[in-house]
């Protein structure tokens, strides 16, 4: 099976990556690797987790064999690793930590769920403290390759992505050849829906302290990393949503504790509840939040005046926030293509005797149509068809904003296509959402996948635009002629045909010899060059049969007197290339071929189905 390596990166932070290897990617538990291999960006992270050791001993941290590290063998052929930056504290890490990995676990049933973390120092505490080895990343992904695993999705449980993130990103890269394929989901905060969502998700869990007399504060880490900006964004969504009392703060970046502080004071706050906006309740939460320094938060806010109450619970701890890993890891082990499963009800847009109607039938002219979509989740409320010179686009109006994307064709070319075939949408004056899309037909399906903002996954859609939806003034008198229109018996005939494109030195040779047989007509289209390895008609590629001399294909004509849109590749140029042409073939032309009888029999049956 042809290995890949799936990147699903859409950024966060917190801390410098320091997952570190040892000798036959065996963890060193006297930690004496981990100096020797460290980043010198690895000093931020000595720095603020130097002193949990210390200070922890003033805590219960509970009771460690209630946790469970997940580094037994035994995976079987496919494996989750949840990988933390880490926390010494027992019960929050059961409780945060444990928590997201065992809603991972129930969710995925199929899969083995093991653990990493990136922090040396809280890996070496832990083990040196409690007797239990976590497994750092190298580690981990060691232990993946020594059982044989073969899909392995990875699942950082990031706030946001940065510094970490992605240099997770590439350790994990550097294992990549060792598996059939590897992925790596997005961390908490990855888009505008995340942002919403977990808004509203803290909001809930605060709510009993919307008393008009409280200010709730939540402190996040903080970060010199330009991801930093995640806690502005969450303020600004928080304030959109009229969440008035709720506030952002970090540890060690902007917002500061002062500038909530002084972003309260003089609102007429009696009281302050402080929780934090971290994945674990961990040394920050347990101190620089709750503790009882002169420069902690419960410190500042009470000698500012305000009744504090400290909240020491890590967002892991919210089914909601679990819920949005779970969401993440779906996308990422999907790979960002919903399944059968994910989708509501497909509805069949055919209907009985649809036939395409070709926008050169269309006069030029702007329309109201109708627009039947496969599901009842991608309903388009009003559509105007936009026809120009035998082009057409249509703008749908979705009537809300649930899409991000969308792309002409199926959720899986969608998710290795590059962004810049993405069609965004446009903003309406009412706030929703309308997209542009080119049309090649009416009464066709057309295949497009829709990117959902909330499930952050591609779904297949199919289209079609209703041609009896629009006035018959809209369509040209049809002066093209269907082969069932030229009442000829079934036998072998010739016709002019012209060819129009290219640099107009190409030919092709005319009459052509044609093949009419059970409705059905099959043209012999032979170049004045033997360069032309293929041609494309009606999406269908035809090869070359000549063995010698110019080169020759048997296509099918579906229409006479009308150009006909084809492709030829030319093997002429350095690289193949691709020429677009039109034919058009002459009713008012035809005559028997002059072909003997086993002549008309070889074409007769050249491709006739």
């Amino acid at each position: 099976m042809k290995k890949r390596f799936i990147l699903m990166m859409l950024s966060l932070s917190m801390l410098v990556f320091a997952g570190c290897a040892y000798p036959a990617g065996i963890q060193d538990p006297t930690g004496t690797a981990a100096g020797e291999s460290a980043k010198e960006d690895q000093e931020e992270e000595t720095d603020t987790m130097k002193e949990e050791a210390e200070e922890e001993e003033n805590y219960d941290t509970g009771d460690a064999t209630k946790d469970d590290p997940r580094n037994g063998d035994d995976i079987g052929d496919k494996e989750i690793l949840v990988v933390s930056f880490g926390t010494s504290y027992n019960d929050s890490r059961r409780l945060t930590i444990g928590a997201i990995e065992g809603a991972v676990e129930e969710a995925f049933p199929d899969y083995s769920v093991r653990r990493a973390f990136t922090s040396q120092i809280i890996i070496d505490h832990i083990n040196k403290r409690d007797g239990i080895l976590i497994d750092n990343v190298e580690a981990a992904l060691k232990r993946a390759s020594d059982n044989n695993v073969k899909e392995l999705v990875v699942v950082p449980t990031h706030l946001m992505d940065g510094f970490e993130y992605n240099d997770l990103v590439k350790e994990v890269g550097n294992y990549s050849d060792a598996f059939e394929k590897v992925s790596v989901s997005k961390p908490l905060l990855s888009s505008d829906e995340d942002l919403d969502r977990v808004a509203d998700i803290i909001a809930e869990a605060v709510s009993g302290y919307d008393d008009g007399e409280t200010a709730i504060c939540f402190m996040g880490h903080g970060t010199e990393a330009g991801s930093n900006k995640v806690y502005a964004r969450m303020q600004e969504v928080i304030d959109e949503k009229g969440l008035e009392n709720i506030y952002i703060g970090t540890v060690e970046a902007s917002p500061s504790v002062e500038d909530v502080l002084s972003e309260i004071a003089d609102k007429g706050y009696k009281k302050a509840v402080l929780r934090p906006l971290m994945v674990v309740a961990g040394d920050h939460a347990n101190n620089d939040m709750a503790g009882d320094d002169e420069d902690s938060w419960k410190t500042l806010f009470s000698d500012a005046g305000y009744e504090v109450t400290t909240v020491v619970e890590g967002l892991g701890q919210l089914e909601g926030i679990r819920d949005i890993y779970v969401e993440h890891v779906k996308a990422a082990v999907s790979g960002n293509v919903a399944t059968e499963e994910d989708m509501a009800e497909v509805k069949d847009v055919s209907f009985e005797g649809m036939e395409p109607v070709a926008i050169k039938d269309i006069n030029d002219g702007e329309y109201d149509i109708i627009v039947d979509s496969s599901s009842s989740m991608f309903r388009i409320v009003s559509a105007k068809l936009l026809v120009k010179e035998g082009e057409a686009r249509a703008v749908m109006n979705m009537g809300g904003t649930g899409y991000k994307y969308v792309f002409m064709g199926t959720g899986e070319e969608a998710s290795k296509a590059d962004g810049s075939e993405y069609i965004e949408p446009v903003e309406n004056e009412d706030g929703s959402n309308s997209f542009e899309i080119r049309v090649e037909a009416l009464d066709a399906e057309i295949p497009l996948a829709a990117f959902s903002k909330n499930k952050e996954m591609w779904y297949d859609r199919t289209l079609v635009f209703r041609a009896d939806s629009l006035d018959k003034a809209a369509f040209k008198e049809d002066a093209s002629k269907k082969v069932s229109d030229l009442s000829l018996e079934d036998g072998s005939y010739e016709a002019e045909v012209s060819l129009k494109g290219g640099s107009g030195k190409a030919s092709v040779t005319s009459p052509a010899g044609i093949v009419i047989e059970d409705g059905k007509c099959m043209a012999e289209i032979e170049w004045s060059s033997p360069n032309y390895d293929y041609m494309v008609v009606d999406n269908e590629k035809i090869l070359n049969e000549s063995t010698g001399g110019n080169s020759r294909f048997t296509i099918p004509v579906a229409y006479f007197d009308e150009e006909i849109k084809v492709i030829a590749d030319t093997t002429a140029m350095s690289k193949p290339h691709e020429i677009e042409y039109t034919l058009c073939f002459d009713s008012s032309s035809i005559k028997e071929s002059g072909e003997d009888k086993a002549d008309s029999e070889d074409v007769k049956k050249k491709n006739m189905k």
